[in-house]
């Protein structure tokens, strides 16, 4: 793993923890230093350095500080014109252009004011200079916009793909973009940029239109002069790189001009190169067909076909004309969101990820924006709740494990109200729906499911929410993001800061040393069972304090699981363990089984998984926290001798079946 740099991108983060920012001979362009734990998740975390350099800011988040750049900084990929900057910007850049006395960024596009139809675009300090070719894939176009070039469509299909706001539809001229605007489509085609690498360092993407350059260069300016690949000139002089592209040295920029080729009516393998033109032409054949073939089946002139969720064709004089949805890459997704492939979807978009709370050994939680706190309390309480509404809801019912061990509190029950459901989980599996006990796997009219895997109890309800209760102490939630902002109880409102977790019934927010009466707020039951409550809680929480947890003589610690890669692989990287390892320290404090470490162990596992960490199948074993009893086989006790061992017996010795009568005297 990479512990000494790591390169900062527009709004990538690392989890490496800068004590300087490195600056090279382009600018500040990373962090360096060594990871760093820290306590408070969700809190700004100022860094010695990094924050003076302007260029970046950190929080605390999985339990290490995570710093992300503050500043856009322009995609340096394929730039071979990197120019050199002052020491005290925050991002090396590729060379931008002048144009007519107006400075533009690499990488930016443009238009003439005064003709819409010829576009410019800048590259890593030349310019190329070309002219829109429209396109009207539609019978009856609209006129062009005010201040735009090209007709429009009324819908935005072309041989049956949409385009969208966020999504271009390429055909089979992968030149040809189409772009929806308020339902609107425009289709033009403009001439590939003029590159500034050579030949050999360029490639190109296969369906994309034109090739691209392969690497980054960094180069010396010189005043009064444009370079372009190897060729210097100076200012005023023209030249040319190709028969079909002129440029000229303007302003230390390579201005060229650049003629577009025209949209061809036709399959590609109709379109065929012809000497002496920089443009392909169509050159059809003498029989024209009416029919197309693909794959096995015919299509008729005119008729559209899909052949997945990114193509679809269209019959054209007897030869398929295919459009493929080509999904624009954006930047990461924010914050709070993830990148994901919905089913029959062409392109991944982002969504908001899904909210999980957990509660687990002498009970603690984990909310939903991230806060981990322990609340020892007996009794019932509310766990989560749809606010306003109050159409669903989680209750826990925490209680001693038995009747011996008072020192010690689990969640013992789990109590589901959605709609007319009444859910009741209960210890080693049992559950009860609307009172009577039911036997899974269960499904009820759409709303409602129930299975066991692994001993394990999982819930799905109809609007999205998933329990995993392991029939003991351990509870997992996860709802939908349509729950965002809306619920409330001990696992905090979902609202994306973890810094007002600790609100009250009545809406006050608390600090953390006030988890009593944060926790006594939701208490589920009549005013003198939550004052009984209240009273055993406090009881409990001075009798179980525990400052530090230490094994006995000849006893392992079984708390130092959590950062064992043989048992959760890769995570120690990905999620800082420092509190789960807190938690499971309380719980062995005053433990009554010896195993009260697996409910920690089983949190930061599951944090694990949904972190993209492959754990190893037999982690429950080696941790010995695996709840399967191993069956052993029955004794069967065989008698020392059979009935056939006794007759043979009996015969061999002349045995009499009638005993001799005693004689007494």
């Amino acid at each position: 793993m990479e512990k000494r740099l790591r390169f900062i991108r527009l709004a990538s983060f690392v989890l490496i923890v800068g004590i300087s920012g490195v600056k090279t001979e382009y600018g500040i362009d990373g962090i360096a230093g060594s990871r760093a734990p820290c306590p408070v998740e969700g809190q700004p975390v100022k860094v010695d350095h990094i924050d003076k350099s302007n260029c970046f800011s950190c929080i605390c988040k999985n339990g290490f500080v995570e710093c992300k750049s503050d500043m856009y900084c322009p995609p340096r990929e394929g730039c071979h014109m990197i120019v050199e900057t002052s020491r005290d910007q925050c991002c090396r850049k590729c060379k931008g252009c002048t144009y007519r006395n107006k400075h533009y960024e690499s990488h930016t596009e443009w238009t003439d004011p005064e003709n819409p139809c010829k576009v410019m675009r800048c590259e890593a300090g030349v310019v190329t200079v070309s002219d829109l070719q429209c396109y009207t894939p539609c019978a009856n176009p609209l006129p062009p916009e005010p201040g735009k070039c090209c007709p429009t469509c009324p819908e935005c299909k072309i041989n049956g793909q949409e385009a969208t706001d966020d999504r271009d539809v390429i055909s089979d001229d992968h030149c040809l973009k189409c772009r929806c605007n308020k339902g609107k489509m425009t289709c033009s085609k403009q001439a590939c940029p003029v590159l500034q690498c050579t030949a050999r360092s360029q490639y190109h993407p296969p369906g994309e239109c034109c090739p691209v350059c392969r690497g980054t260069r960094a180069v010396l300016t010189v005043a009064k002069t444009c370079r372009l690949q190897e060729i210097f000139m100076r200012e005023g002089e023209k030249f040319s790189i190709d028969k079909c592209t002129n440029c000229t040295c303007l302003d230390e920029t390579s201005i060229c001009h650049r003629s577009a080729c025209p949209v061809l009516d036709c399959a590609p393998d109709l379109q065929k190169s012809v000497p002496g033109s920089c443009c392909k032409q169509c050159i059809m054949p003498e029989e024209v067909r009416t029919q197309c073939s693909q794959g096995g089946r015919y299509y008729e002139d005119g008729q559209s076909w899909d052949l997945d969720a990114c193509r679809s064709c269209k019959c054209h004089r007897g030869m398929p004309s295919c459009a493929m949805t080509r999904c624009n890459v954006t930047l990461p997704c924010a914050p709070g969101t993830k990148l994901v492939h919905l089913p029959g979807e062409c392109c991944e978009k982002c969504v908001e990820v899904e909210g999980v709370c957990m509660v687990f050994g002498d009970p603690h939680y984990k909310t939903f924006d991230g806060k981990i706190y322990t609340f020892q309390g007996l009794g019932k309480y509310m766990l989560i709740s749809e606010c306003k509404s109050q159409s669903f809801s989680i209750r826990v019912a925490n209680d001693f494990p038995n009747k011996i061990s008072k020192t010690y509190a689990i969640t013992k029950r789990v109590a589901v109200r959605y709609g007319d459901i009444r859910l009741n989980l209960q210890q080693k599996g049992r559950i009860k729906l609307n009172r009577k006990k039911i036997m899974l796997p269960y499904k009820k009219d759409g709303k409602l499911r129930i299975e066991k895997k692994n001993g394990n109890v999982e819930v799905f309800l109809q609007n999205g929410v998933k329990i995993f209760w392991s029939g003991k102490s351990f509870l997992e939630v996860t709802v939908p993001a349509t729950y965002k902002n809306k619920l409330c109880g001990l696992c905090g409102n979902f609202n994306g800061n973890v810094q007002d977790d600790l609100k009250t019934k009545r809406g006050h927010l608390v600090r953390d040393s006030e988890i009593l009466s944060f926790g006594g707020s939701w208490c589920a039951g009549s005013k003198a069972t939550c004052a009984a409550s209240s009273r055993n809680t406090k009881q409990l929480a001075r009798t179980t304090f525990c400052s530090n947890y230490r094994p006995e003589k000849n006893q392992k610690n079984r708390c130092k699981f959590l950062g064992n890669p043989e048992l959760v692989g890769e995570c120690g990287s990905k999620l800082n363990y420092f509190k789960y390892y807190r938690t499971c320290k309380m719980d062995m404090c005053k433990c009554p089984n010896g195993k009260c470490y697996c409910d920690s162990l089983m949190a930061y596992a599951r944090e694990c998984e949904k972190l993209g960490v492959k754990l190893p199948e037999d982690w429950k074993v080696k941790s010995l926290c695996d709840d399967e009893k191993i069956k052993r086989p029955k004794l069967v006790k065989k008698p020392s001798f059979t009935t056939v061992d006794i007759q043979k017996y009996i015969k061999q010795n002349h045995f009499n079946r009638t005993r001799n009568p005693l004689m007494i005297h």
